[in-house]
Formats: C-alpha cells, sequence, structure tokens
C-alpha cells in the first residue's frame, strides 16, 4: 500500500471508536503531514519529545487521547474576534 493510499485510508478512518489512538493516527487526526501526504510522525515524537504535547506510552508505544488532543489544539488559539 503507497504513502497516499495508507493517509486516505487514515483520513477516512471513523475517529470516533475509541478514544486512544496511536502516533500515526494523532498525526493524521491533526493533520500534521508530510510533504507526500503520508501522515508526519516524526513531527508528532518531535512534540512528544519537547514535552508540548500529552501523550501515554505504555509497553514502550506511543498513545493519545483524542480528549486531550483537542484541548491541546483548542488552548493554542490566538487572536479572537473584536467586536469594535
Amino acid at each position: 500500500m503507497s504513502a497516499k493510499q495508507l493517509h486516505a485510508e487514515m483520513v477516512n478512518h471513523n475517529f470516533d471508536g475509541s478514544d486512544w489512538i496511536s502516533a500515526d493516527e494523532a498525526a493524521s487526526y491533526l493533520r500534521i503531514l508530510s510533504k507526500d501526504g503520508s501522515p508526519c510522525v516524526g513531527r508528532i515524537r518531535n512534540l512528544v519529545s519537547q514535552g508540548k504535547i500529552p501523550f501515554y506510552k505504555p509497553f514502550g508505544r506511543l498513545l493519545f487521547k483524542r480528549s486531550e488532543l483537542d484541548t491541546f489544539v483548542e488552548s493554542s488559539r490566538k487572536g479572537g474576534f473584536k467586536w469594535r
């Protein structure tokens, strides 16, 4: 399976089944992609090593909670709508 086919499969993947997702799924969920369109797990690992993204590592495997990734993205909001 090519990288583009894998990415297309990941984008169409239904993340509602479980709150726990892998690093590859997290990259796809956050739309962090390589130039070829595949999920960029390296960038996810960089965010983990910098302590910027919440993660769990049971059995040596990176796992993420979707709800915590949502909170991470929402907390990065800058600016806002100005009424006047």
